[in-house]
């Protein structure tokens, strides 16, 4: 530089007064570069930077103006230029608290939230009163999850303005996230009683009260969040969630779907209300919830596994499959849909991936009870039996109390052929719950006979084998009854036109399929809605009934040509009610056609299997006994268990009106 200090910094202001700040900052860094502790040069340059004239303005607060662009720039959402603008302005004006403020609040939209508490302590510096400071540090480190620095920066903000209501209500929910509900309550309640019109207050004092379970009054804090609010959308969905806890399903898709009028992209109210919607049932109408919450955020993980869910439970494994990838594809660490990815490639058939599919569940989830359980019952079919028990045994080590792994211990342990401790896996599982299905089995293997499976047994069976239940049948057992006892049928009725027929225990619809061609009417009912949804899906019925076969007789007008019921009696055992209400309540002369587990023998029993057999001589006896004459008898091979066929018995009766 050739110019000496004063001569440099007075043509640099002749030179911002012409309007050529190039060379004026030049100077002033040449001045710089020389003399870096020059306080006029740092004054005049930081004054160059900032935008501000040099004279004409009080060297004590920033102009206006500049102060204004920093809040425009912060309203806009342009974080980055408020920073990069407000740093020359804090260098010239380090005590003007806005500018700090303007700093802090940008960092913590840009989640610098260091910066952004480095900046509010600086405001507090200047100005320790400052409530406001105290609140926001507050806010900051609760969106940082560290609750306690948050309560504590509440707690000061509160002790410098105790009607900060807003304090209050954020510290309630640092309270709730602490899982401190009971605090939680209060903190909410003070702000309501400090701004009666609080809807936010009123909305989380809602959520911890749901929480709390006590749903009544949570209902009421949501709603008059909506009395003050009316278009407070997480209300409506907050009344959604609590309706449906309390079994409400109705009221709650009603909420559901006023969230979603207020706002229309709001995700977790489709979400939430195809939640409902698969709880009820309506499976279409609930994969159809989830697609709109897909279609919102491409990358909601739970709306692809609850899809999946359905979608298993409908027997659409590939796109069930398809459901749980996108899921972990989302969030790999999902070990539940690891584990139902499991249950539909089991159902596929696919048992080795299914196993590798729980395997990986448990590397994310070593304690996963259910993982264990599904990868014991993938063993079970397999046939490796030591290892199913195994994984049952981790199952139950896991969670003392689950029932169904004690079950499926014993059923393997008995199929093993150890008895006495597959008695003992079925009592520790009427210990933890009298369960009917563990009460059956135990009988099972006692030498008791009973007269029929319990109701909660059978359907639940059948619900969880639904999805499979083809598969495992026709692919691994053999199975061909319902083609075998059409033949036998048509071969006996001469014009091969059978009327009108009730397919008593219709399941998948199997039967269905055969006998469709041959028949005016068919009607199916069973107990498994699982089955049902199978058979629906063959098109075959003009009619499906869900419900117990002995109280649709009884109740029923009853006027067919066949009542017939292949692999249903092996659950029944007693067969009397069902003969003496076919024969006293239907309206004409017709035909029972059915299959049995054949015994010999006199009578039926409780076999080892938790199934039913019956002798030719029990069932000859029923004829006598209720009118009905039988037209044919042969014995046939049913289906395969454990490798051998069972014997089977296939009848044919006769029978007129009673009378």
């Amino acid at each position: 530089m050739s110019l000496p200090v004063d001569k440099a910094l007075r043509k640099a202001q002749s030179h911002i007064k012409a309007g050529e700040l190039a060379e004026a900052e030049e100077l002033y860094k040449q001045v710089l570069s020389k003399f870096p502790k020059n306080k006029k040069a740092i004054q005049e340059y930081q004054k160059l930077k900032a935008g501000i004239p040099s004279k004409g303005l009080s060297s004590s607060e920033p102009p206006k103006e500049k102060v204004q662009e920093l809040m425009s720039l912060y309203n806009h959402g342009q974080f980055d230029e408020v920073l990069s603008k407000a740093k020359p302005l804090i260098s010239l004006f380090p005590k003007i608290i806005v500018l700090h403020n303007l700093v802090a609040a940008a960092n913590s939209g840009l989640k610098n939230f260091d910066q952004a508490i480095e900046s509010f302590y600086n405001v507090l510096a200047l100005n320790s009163t400052d409530a406001m400071a105290y609140f926001n540090v507050g806010t900051i480190f609760f969106e940082k999850e560290e609750f306690d620095e948050a309560i504590e920066n509440y707690h000061k903000c509160l002790a410098i303005n105790p009607n900060h209501a807003e304090a209050y209500d954020n510290m309630g929910s640092a309270l709730k996230a602490q899982g401190n509900l009971t605090a939680a309550v209060e903190q909410f309640t003070q702000a309501i009683n400090l701004k009666p019109n609080f809807a936010q207050a009123h909305y989380n004092l809602g959520v911890v009260l749901q929480k709390k379970g006590n749903l009544s009054e949570a209902i009421k804090s949501y709603e008059k969040a909506c009395q003050i609010k009316p278009n407070y959308f997480k209300s409506y969905l907050g009344i959604g969630n609590t309706l449906k806890e309390q079994g409400k399903v109705d009221a709650a898709i009603d909420n559901y779907k006023q969230a979603i009028k207020i706002k229309p992209d709001y995700t977790d109210a489709y979400y939430n209300m195809g939640n409902v919607l698969k709880d009820k049932g309506e499976v279409d109408a609930a994969i159809d919830s989830y697609d709109k919450a897909l279609k919102i955020k491409p990358d909601y993980a739970d709306a692809y596994y609850n899809m999946g869910i359905v979608l298993l439970g409908k027997g659409e494994l590939d796109a069930a499959i398809d459901s749980f990838k996108q899921t972990l594809k989302i969030k790999p660490d999902y070990a539940e849909a690891y584990s139902n990815m499991g249950n539909a490639l089991l159902d596929k058939g696919e048992l080795d991936a299914a196993i590798g599919s729980y395997k990986q569940a448990l590397k994310i989830k070593p304690a996963f009870a259910d993982a264990y359980y599904n990868m014991g019952n993938v063993l079970k079919d397999k046939g490796e039996v030591d290892a199913a028990i195994d994984s049952y045994k981790q199952a139950t080590k896991i969670k003392p109390d689950f029932v169904e792994a004690h079950l499926n211990m014993g059923s393997t342990l008995k199929d093993k052929g150890d008895l006495d401790a597959a008695i003992d896996s079925y009592k520790q599982a009427i210990k933890i719950k009298p369960d009917p299905a563990a009460k059956h089995l135990l009988t099972s293997l006692t030498g008791e006979t009973t007269k029929a499976a319990p109701r909660e047994y059978v359907e639940d069976l059948f619900d969880q084998y639904a999805a499979k239940f083809e598969h495992s049948l026709i692919e691994n057992l053999e199975y061909q009854t319902p083609k075998i006892i059409t033949d036998m049928i048509i071969k006996r009725h001469s014009s091969k036109a059978l009327g009108s027929v009730l397919d008593l225990g219709c399941g998948t619809g199997l039967a269905g399929l055969e006998l469709r061609q041959f028949c005016e009417n068919l009607d199916g009912i069973d107990l498994s809605e699982a089955m049902l949804r199978q058979a629906r899906a063959k098109d075959v019925y003009d009619k499906l009934i869900h419900g117990d076969i002995a109280e649709h007789l009884a109740e029923a007008d009853l006027d067919f040509d066949y009542f017939i019921s292949t692999d249903v009696f092996i659950y029944v055992g007693e067969l009397s009610d069902i003969f003496k209400l076919i024969k006293s309540r239907n309206k004409r002369p017709a035909k029972l056609v059915f299959s049995t587990e054949h015994a010999e023998g006199k009578d039926f029993y409780l076999e080892k299997s938790g199934r039913y057999s019956h002798s030719k001589n029990y069932i000859e006896g029923l004829c006598i006994k209720y009118g009905y004459h039988l037209s044919h008898f042969e014995k046939t091979k049913l289906r395969k268990d454990k490798g051998e066929f069972l014997t089977g018995g296939l009848y044919l009766l006769d029978f007129d009106p009673a009378e």
